[in-house]
């Protein structure tokens, strides 16, 4: 018997997709929908549902235009599925409350861009407009602090990429009625983001709660993210929102809300410490984790401390070593014992099973496995913080398969491959190529080839979508076990599909 899953995901599929652009697509004369994702990435970016969008529009439409927005969650959920574009109104409100071109939030495709316009110079912010001849700039009206903003055609400029948006003032002002004061950088903005962060670590700050509440919404709406979209795409969002907090704790003293604002910030190194391990950047890698610990042991925060420590296990288990991978989780759970959520004991728990299991500690990784099984039953309703969003019950699964099919008990892994199939989303998330990969060794060891190579293509499938390197490194050791089946169809369709991506 062989598991099944749903449709596979198209295998060849571009690393970017799922960041298309807005706009009609022709199939043999037809128009065709085009989902509006860049605009969906920039409202999960804040941790916003689509009513919560429409809440921010019709807000911002008052306070900044004088006159009310009929904007509707439904109408949201229409301009990102692409049955229905923004009119310009709310185009010129959409790119004011996110801060971003028309191009970022998909009303304008990138092909769309007049031929020839300047590149955007890396010190220029979004809205500002280019020097004109002699080196001025265009003016406009002042705007003072807490006046009725009125945002007319007119008043918007033209940026080096040819697009509408708006003043560069406007967009201080709107940013900070959305909870995030825009301040400028100050001397050693040019020093790498952890450098910059470990700097305002040591420096006395104030915050105010409501803005570190947004803050940490945004930090979430990022971890959210990182499920289904590249790390070299959302790299950037991360450093940008990072370096929005680095300001803020480079301006404030001690408080009790900088405490918070201290995790906010060290949450989103650590998630900046994924993306470049995702990415093969170990310098960056080891330097974001570096300044997450430090912004851990300011905010005394234990269960952020247990939680890079986790990252780091991913690190040194990818480069073999595996018994500092255990010593790492072992540290970690130490951590989390006196004061994390549930949750992150679980995960850890779990984790430390596929590394005692890769050491051939059987008895280890199954005490192991009975630990993150009773933390998740205990805490499976508490919350979690933001790096557990992702471990729900078909990644518990998905990693016992892992322990199991390491342990060499293919009944096992195969009881626990159904549960995980069971409990997993259809979607192209990250964690579901790493459960594709783990049912496809299942099958090997059940000498099952075609069912083995149809999961492993599967997660390729998602790897292309998402470039994620974790999964391809999987699939890559999936390859190297059919090595004794290398002649058969099977295994030669999915080296096809392997040499197509790499």
């Amino acid at each position: 018997m062989q598991l099944t899953t749903g449709p596979s995901v198209p295998s060849r599929t571009p690393a970017a997709a799922g960041l298309s652009s807005d706009g009609a697509r022709t199939v043999r004369g037809q128009a065709t929908r085009t989902p509006n994702a860049r605009l969906r990435l920039s409202r999960e970016e804040r941790g916003w549902s689509q009513e919560r969008l429409a809440t921010e529009i019709r807000r911002f439409s008052v306070i900044h235009e004088g006159r009310e927005a009929g904007v509707t969650g439904n109408m949201i959920c229409k301009w990102e599925k692409g049955d229905k574009k923004p009119s310009l109104r709310y185009q010129r409100l959409l790119r004011a409350l996110f801060g971003r071109s028309s191009v970022e939030l998909g009303f304008v495709d990138d092909e769309a861009l007049p031929p020839g316009g300047a590149a955007m110079h890396p010190g220029m912010g979004r809205g500002m407009a280019p020097a004109a001849a002699g080196g001025e700039r265009p003016t406009g009206r002042e705007v003072t602090p807490g006046s009725t903003l009125v945002l007319h055609a007119d008043s918007a400029v033209i940026d080096p990429n040819g697009i509408p948006v708006e003043r560069r003032d406007v967009l201080r002002l709107l940013a900070a009625a959305g909870g995030v004061a825009v301040v400028p950088m100050t001397a050693g903005a040019d020093c790498p983001p952890w450098e910059r962060l470990s700097a305002a670590l040591r420096r006395r700050a104030t915050v105010t709660p409501e803005l570190a509440e947004e803050l940490g919404q945004r930090t979430a709406g990022l971890y959210g993210l990182e499920e289904r979209v590249p790390a070299r795409v959302l790299m950037q969002r991360v450093t940008e929102h990072l370096g929005r907090i680095t300001q803020l704790l480079e301006s404030t003293g001690r408080s009790p809300v900088r405490r918070s604002l201290t995790s906010t910030a060290g949450e989103t190194a650590a998630l900046a410490g994924w993306l470049a391990f995702d990415m093969n950047d170990l310098p960056a890698t080891v330097a974001y984790y570096r300044v997450a610990i430090e912004a851990a042991r300011d905010a005394d925060d234990h269960g952020l401390w247990a939680c890079v420590l986790g990252y780091e296990s991913y690190q040194t288990a990818s480069q073999g070593r595996h018994d500092q991978a255990c010593a790492l989780l072992g540290e970690a759970q130490r951590r989390a014992a006196g004061g994390s959520t549930v949750m992150t004991r679980a995960w850890l728990a779990a984790r430390e099973a596929e590394e005692q299991a890769a050491r051939g500690e059987g008895r280890a990784a199954l005490a192991a496995l009975d630990r993150a099984q009773d933390a998740f039953e205990r805490g499976e309703n508490d919350g979690g913080r933001v790096w557990t969003q992702f471990f729900d019950r078909g990644r518990l699964d998905g990693l016992k398969v892992t322990t199991y099919t390491r342990l060499r008990r293919p009944a096992a892994a195969y009881a626990a491959a159904t549960e995980a199939l069971r409990a997993s989303g259809p979607g192209a998330t990250k964690k579901r190529s790493l459960l594709m990969s783990d049912i496809a060794e299942v099958h090997i060891q059940r000498r099952e080839i075609e069912a083995a190579c149809h999961f492993a293509a599967e997660s390729l499938a998602i790897v292309a979508q998402t470039d994620f390197s974790l999964g391809l490194s999987r699939i890559r050791r999936t390859r190297e076990h059919l090595r004794p089946w290398q002649h058969t169809a099977a295994v030669r369709d999915l080296d096809d599909q392997l040499r197509a991506l790499v």
